[in-house]
């Protein structure tokens, strides 16, 4: 089987990872396509503990090939991938919060090897491979209708940033937004800030290339800063008095600062960002006073099986479109370049090809 494997200093497609059958509970996914994040490159610079080799990739969409005892999944269906690996007992998972559950970040074995040897799993998917095993919770249902690109992308980025907007933060019509980091996160979170009625919507990003997309997904105002320092200043000066709601979707500490210093009364800054291991934030806590808030958001702080389906019926009805984001898609020997493209901000979202489900 072909994979596309990390292993401490370069990807590479190998054809001989092997993968175990499903076992119970659990369904063998046939990868289309998968999406790259910058949480699939935060191992391979470091930011993140990430143990070698390993298949990387989290976001995508494929077919079930098969399933194990008791999984609930019809082999055939078409499905997006979560890395919710809920464990369905606890209290946060009974009361529809999966993302709260301890068990759902917890480390599983890998169904990968090499030569007999592990091959470890990234985030509990490892999507970057023509087949993958995960439990039968880790697969949601995607209409057909819905183009591969599009419906992986609703599986990461646009379910967190959609649930950060709707469910964390709670926006209102009319209420004042600022975003910073314009990339496949930030873009989405555009596009849910623009669907919930708010308004204006300042995006900060360090390059200047990401305005016109940018502003194709809703911003109102676009700011170049030269420091994070200078951010608060320059979106009080178009914002009289400050924002109602930030989010900060770059993972950098000083963004995130900037972001609660932008904040009007009652404002609430929403962390969407992966900033590295370690990383700390020091904050003035008065910067808090006037009941400004600062929200953690872990893959949207919500339920995937309940706001995906909604997202893919938003699509389908017309009122959202995510294909402007769609900005390249290359088969999966092609990683390493739209690697680079990621990292030096050509793209705004690229998609490795390993088949086809649309």
């Amino acid at each position: 089987m072909r994979a596309l494997v990390w292993d401490g200093t370069g990807l590479h497609v190998d054809s001989t990872i092997e993968v175990r059958p499903p076992g119970p509970g659990e369904v063998a996914v046939d990868i289309a396509m998968a999406g790259l994040c910058h949480s699939d490159v935060s191992p391979m610079e470091g930011r993140i503990p990430q143990p070698t080799p390993a298949v990387l990739g989290h976001e995508a969409v494929g077919v079930v090939s098969a399933a194990g005892p008791g999984a609930d999944v019809p082999v055939g269906q078409r499905v997006v991938l979560t890395v919710l690996r809920r464990c369905g007992e606890c209290r946060h998972c009974r009361e529809g919060r999966p993302t709260s559950c301890s068990a759902s970040g917890r480390p599983v074995p890998s169904p990968f090897s090499r030569d007999g040897e592990v091959v470890h799993q990234f985030v509990r998917l490892g999507a970057f491979a023509e087949r993958i095993v995960v439990a039968g919770e880790q697969v949601i249902a995607m209409p057909a209708e819905i183009p591969d690109p599009v419906a992986a992308m609703l599986g990461c980025a646009t379910v967190t940033a959609f649930g950060a907007v709707e469910d964390r933060a709670r926006l209102r019509a009319g209420e004042s937004v600022l975003v910073t980091g314009a990339g496949g996160i930030g873009l989405n979170t555009i596009l849910a800030a623009r669907a919930a009625g708010a308004g204006p919507i300042v995006v900060v990003d360090r390059n200047p290339a990401k305005e016109r997309i940018a502003r194709t997904c809703g911003a109102t105002d676009f700011i170049v800063p030269p420091d994070p320092s200078r951010i608060a200043p320059a979106v009080q000066a178009l914002v009289p008095g400050g924002v109602d709601a930030a989010f900060e979707c770059a993972g950098h500490t000083g963004l995130l600062d900037a972001a609660v210093r932008s904040l009007a009364g009652g404002g609430r800054v929403v962390v969407l960002g992966l900033p590295p291991t370690g990383a700390t934030l020091d904050l003035e806590v008065r910067a808090l006073f006037q009941d400004k808030s600062l929200l953690g958001c872990r893959m949207g702080s919500v339920d995937p099986h309940r706001k995906l389906p909604d997202l893919a019926a938003r699509v389908l009805r017309g009122e959202l479109d995510l294909t402007p984001l769609v900005s390249a898609v290359v088969p999966a020997q092609d990683a390493a370049r739209l690697v680079d493209d990621l990292r030096n901000g050509r793209i705004d979202r690229g998609f490795l090809r390993f088949g086809s489900t649309s």
